[in-house]
């Protein structure tokens, strides 16, 4: 497993280790065909383009075909091992692989209409008001990127369980800020009909 160490800033953590386990088809969905990549290249493609500094992929099921996947850009991979006990054990992961920076923006690889834009509206808000952590809010529904300053991301680390970071920032309270977007939710990539979709939005022509 391969960490960096590096100093300050906003950090990109893009989680793309998952088993796939509601995509039926023997391609887990970071590697299913999107615009002229895959859908993993396409999102780390938007966070590559953002101002987040260093950006982290965390691999795990078949990790060898998704890194090769996203290769060429400035991203950086780290493996989980244990990326079939859970997807806390990937954010973990990503988390000490980050460690060292100032704040750090969570992604998920099925979310690939998450823009570069919206990065940057994250790391806005963190420049200009250092928020514990803050959270997405597309007309009232929150949902992923997650932003969490380096206190939050290191207290993160002990939450267990399905959901946690998301229960742990419930828990929270007041101390967590909401990001207004007035959009729907970018679409997350689970069913076969979920990708329909975004191969339509993401054509290979573009």
């Amino acid at each position: 497993m391969h960490y960096l160490s590096l100093m300050g800033g906003v950090g990109g953590m893009i989680l793309a280790a998952g088993l796939s386990e509601r995509m039926s088809g023997p391609v887990p969905k970071q590697l299913l065909p999107v615009g002229t990549g895959t859908l993993a290249a396409l999102t780390v493609r938007h966070a590559e383009d953002s101002r987040l500094e260093p950006v982290v992929v965390v691999t795990g099921h078949r990790a060898s075909a998704v890194a090769s996947s996203i290769a060429g850009g400035r991203a950086r991979i780290v493996e989980n091992l244990r990326y079939r006990q859970g997807n806390m054990t990937s954010f973990r992961v990503g988390a000490f692989a980050l460690a060292e920076c100032d704040a750090c923006i969570v992604l998920l690889a099925d979310m690939p209409g998450v823009t570069s834009e919206m990065i940057d509206r994250l790391i806005d808000e963190w420049e200009r008001h250092r928020p514990w952590a803050a959270v997405c809010s597309y007309r009232g529904a929150l949902a992923h990127p997650l932003l969490l300053s380096a206190e939050a991301l290191l207290e993160a680390t002990g939450v267990d369980g399905a959901k946690g970071v998301w229960r742990f920032l419930e828990s929270a309270g007041d101390r967590v800020v909401h990001v207004p977007f007035d959009r729907a939710v970018p679409l997350d990539v689970n069913t076969a009909a979920d990708y329909e979709l975004i191969v339509g939005e993401f054509p290979a022509s573009g």
